[in-house]
């Protein structure tokens, strides 16, 4: 179970990008986590992952306080927690099956042990076939499905996975999406996808939770994708608004200059 409770956290430089946040989710969820860029959605995935601890309030993960959490706990802790990226981050020159025995070679797992976990990953994410091509000969799909074949290598509680089909086309999009819902089937683990994917969030309506400005401003079952779409545009007319903002600062900054050295 995942539990924030009254959490904030504020950047060095003075930037809140969470505010008060108090949030549950259960063991066996699928959960979208959805807001424009800046919302917060990605300090929240890092405060899960232990890259940063909350500024205020206690963040629970399977009962472990993350903020108190040593040091020297952390590898043990994030062992419990999968994670996969939107740019893959597969070891190009390895094959598909090197890729994902890498994540149980890093906690020393017994070689039939290892050679039997990745066959069963292979396998739930249709790569059997794949075993011994190179990573970086496979299709963009595939890439993705063996980085969420590595992540659920470990068989970890949670998957967390940061915008899985930003690079994919729609097709396939489909098709990782299903595969995550598969995971959360098959193997009972809890599931967290960050995206701005509209088509995704309708196709496969889960709870969905959205962030803004810090704050979780939305957190209900199904599609939201009025939302998204007016997110979408509220943060393309912001940056448009910065923009023109940023045009009439340099022009007001060079009428001073121009004042000044006239007055000079």
């Amino acid at each position: 179970m995942i539990k924030l409770s009254n959490v904030s956290y504020r950047y060095s430089d003075g930037t809140h990008a969470l505010h008060d946040i108090n949030l549950e989710i259960n063991d066996g969820e699928f959960v979208y986590i959805t807001g424009t860029t800046g919302s917060g959605k990605s300090t929240l995935i890092k405060l899960l992952d232990t890259e940063v601890v909350p500024t205020k309030g206690t963040v629970e993960v399977n009962g472990v306080n993350v903020g108190k959490l040593r040091y020297s706990k952390v590898p043990l802790y994030r062992r419990t927690i999968g994670v996969v990226f939107q740019e893959y981050r597969l070891l190009e020159k390895k094959t598909v099956f090197e890729n994902i025995a890498f994540a149980l070679e890093a906690v020393d797992t017994p070689k039939v042990k290892l050679r039997k976990r990745v066959r069963e990953v292979l396998k739930l994410v249709d790569l059997s076939d794949k075993y011994s091509s190179m990573a970086k000969k496979i299709s963009g799909g595939q890439q993705q499905r063996t980085a969420i074949a590595r992540a659920i290598a470990n068989k970890p509680k949670i998957l967390i996975a940061d915008e899985p089909t930003g690079n994919l086309d729609p097709t396939t999009s489909d098709e990782i999406i299903s595969l995550f819902e598969k995971i959360n089937k098959e193997e009972g683990t809890t599931i967290l996808i960050v995206t701005h994917d509209a088509d995704v969030v309708r196709n496969h309506p889960k709870r969905t939770i959205k962030i803004e400005q810090g704050h979780i401003v939305d957190d209900r079952f199904g599609a939201t994708i009025d939302d998204i779409a007016k997110a979408e545009m509220e943060e393309t007319q912001q940056l448009e608004l910065t923009r023109q903002e940023q045009i009439i600062k340099e022009e007001e900054e060079s009428a001073k200059k121009i004042e000044a050295e006239y007055n000079v």
